[in-house]
């Protein structure tokens, strides 16, 4: 177990690491005596848990679990305390501290106990969170954390100078691939086209399954409308191709509806509306490609790329 150790006596911490490997000799133990050098060290190396001392040089009381939390929102967290634990007790708690221990009331068997549970229930916490965001055929966001993260990107946008696009993609003639092939056939492509579309992204952008055969890319940072066409294309590109199912090929391909926020809309459900009407013009003009959403959709007029 990769272990961070956040003790400013120096004595003390190297005979509780000491104490640790003499019960688990698989322990990695990592020691530092100030909050600088733990941050640097938890945004570099693989840690797996931090046991850390609320009364450092350079924090005091809760504050280098509230750093800690900032920079590693992922690590696990146990807390020395002093005598007075109770009193920040329910502030760990609120903070996400995996549990915590009084200095000098705490045998090392104890502490072994505490750093094995916290990563344990730390596993099990991040299991459900995932569980509660992600489409567990695909292992994209799902749906409400595609909303959820459709309005963070709208606000960021809102807020600077760049722009952001929603791209609704929906795999062409998908109840054929069910009919023809099998509904596994028909999960297996949900799979690939999903692992194709992660490949194809960019950095920071999101990725989700609405449901069904219908994907949804969350694109930020963009400087202009041809940065948005080309993650489109892109997607297009890397969607179209054969499937192989027990020798047999697949023909797989989507059609891809785009938005442009906050020009076109400000909201999550208007925008997802605006990037579908646009997917559904670019069925009508023969699929395998994408369009943009432009006003004259709503009524019937032309459609632009």
């Amino acid at each position: 177990m990769r272990v961070l150790l956040l003790e400013d006596n120096v004595d003390a911490a190297a005979s509780l690491a000491e104490a640790l490997k003499y019960l688990d000799n698989r322990y990695e133990i990592r020691r530092v005596t100030q909050l600088k050098d733990a941050e640097d060290i938890v945004q570099k190396e693989p840690l797996e848990v931090a046991l850390i001392d609320l009364t450092l040089p350079d924090a005091d009381g809760c504050d280098a679990a509230i750093t800690l939390r900032q920079v590693a929102p992922d690590l696990p967290l146990v807390a020395l305390t002093g005598k007075n634990f109770e009193a920040v007790a329910l502030e760990l708690v609120r903070l996400g501290v995996q549990d915590f221990l009084q200095k000098g009331n705490t045998s090392v068997q104890r502490i072994h106990q505490v750093l094995q549970l916290a990563v344990e229930r730390h596993r099990q916490e991040t299991a459900l969170r995932r569980a509660a965001s992600y489409d567990p055929l695909t292992g994209v966001m799902n749906r409400s954390e595609l909303f959820r993260q459709l309005g963070k990107a709208i606000s960021h946008a809102s807020r600077g100078v760049y722009r952001g696009a929603v791209m609704v993609i929906d795999i062409d003639d998908f109840k054929q691939i069910n009919d023809n092939f099998g509904h596994q056939a028909g999960d297996a492509v949900l799979r690939d086209v999903a692992a194709r579309l992660t490949a194809a992204a960019r950095a920071g952008d999101s990725l989700g399954r609405m449901g069904g055969d219908e994907f949804v890319l969350i694109l930020e940072g963009l400087h202009d409308r041809e940065d948005a066409a080309a993650a489109a294309r892109k997607a297009s590109e890397t969607t179209t191709y054969l499937f192989y199912v027990d020798g047999r090929a697949i023909p797989v391909s989507t059609s891809i509806g785009v938005a442009v926020f906050p020009d076109q809309g400000d909201d999550p459900d208007t925008l997802l509306e605006l990037a579908d009407r646009a997917m559904y013009a670019a069925k009508r003009k023969g699929k395998r490609q994408y369009c943009f959403y432009t006003p004259g959709m709503l009524n019937g007029g032309a459609f632009q790329d």
